[in-house]
């Protein structure tokens, strides 16, 4: 009787909860809690001391990866595509082209390929950090970005930073058994959360 009551209780604290946070069973509540994404600090190596006063047209292309991994051609593909899409989101430039066709080759090629395509700003990037854990285990990624004014080819900001996610260990109380739970994609979950933060640190620097 005082197992049922417990439950009881335990299910009033947690009822404010979504439905899928909570499992009640024979032993007691299974609650799971959504892992935390940890962020580090944007660290900016260069910044502009001011930027032109005209529409932005820019390219991104695939990021360099360091690790030597069979694939990391494909790795640079995802990476610099969630990059994209999280900076479209906060509408950083007027326009954000992605050039997926060919890998990472060097500056001078990119630079080559956004001068045809006509955007004045190129987006690089060099995945520093990749490390994916699945469904158990940590997953951490860490990038450098970099933005090219493309007309003279200047290194306008660079900044680094690195995020990571993992699930915990389960925690016993008296009737509840709490664990946290990863997304069904924690590296584009941390991509994403990284891309974000990242945008909204050269945003900073664009005029209002």
């Amino acid at each position: 009787m005082k197992f049922f009551i417990l439950c009881a209780c335990a299910l009033l604290v947690v009822g404010c909860a979504s439905a899928d946070r909570y499992d009640v069973n024979l032993y007691g509540i299974d609650y799971q809690d959504d892992a935390e994404i940890l962020m580090g600090e944007l660290v900016e190596a260069v910044t502009p001391v001011s930027m032109p006063d005209t529409g932005y047209r820019a390219l991104i292309v695939p990021f360099a990866l360091r690790q030597d991994i069979a694939v990391r051609k494909d790795v640079g593909r995802e990476m610099a595509d969630i990059f994209r899409r999280a900076w479209l989101e906060r509408r950083v430039f007027g326009a954000m082209e992605y050039d997926s066709s060919k890998p990472w080759t060097g500056l001078d090629a990119a630079m080559s390929a956004a001068r045809a395509k006509g955007a004045n700003i190129l987006v690089t990037g060099n995945v520093s950090q990749f490390y994916e854990g699945g469904g158990a285990g940590r997953t951490s990624v860490g990038v450098t970005a970099e933005v090219y004014w493309v007309p003279d080819g200047t290194l306008i900001w660079s900044a680094a930073q690195a995020a990571a996610m993992e699930a915990g260990p389960a925690k016993d109380y008296v009737v509840v058994r709490s664990q946290v739970r990863l997304p069904e994609n924690p590296t584009f979950a941390v991509m994403r959360a990284l891309s974000l933060s990242m945008a909204d640190g050269f945003a900073r620097h664009l005029r209002p």
